[in-house]
């Protein structure tokens, strides 16, 4: 999914703030600085998915014969594929 700049920036404001009104939560860092990293975190894993699309397609396209976009079957690939790369990203990140 792609969002704008801007929404991203809302995103991390809105997540900031709800965890700034939790009482289990304590921050000890300044909340620019905490905004900017949960910014960060959306932007990487934004990327992350572009990456894994881009891969699956390239893998659905790679097929012995073609799967028109937007078929049950191209649907049924897309999901399974995905999974398994996200799986796969998930094993690999700490």
């Amino acid at each position: 999914m792609k969002l704008s700049r801007e929404k991203v920036i809302r995103l991390s404001h809105l997540i900031f703030n709800q965890l700034n009104h939790d009482e289990e939560v304590e921050f000890y860092a300044d909340p620019q600085e905490i905004r900017q990293q949960i910014f960060k975190i959306i932007s990487d894993e934004m990327r992350a998915d572009e990456a894994i699309d881009a891969l699956v397609r390239r893998k659905i396209e790679s097929q012995k014969r073609p799967i028109p976009e937007g078929s049950d079957e191209w649907d049924v690939l897309y999901r399974k594929y995905y999974e398994e790369e996200v799986a796969r990203h998930r094993k690999v990140m700490p």
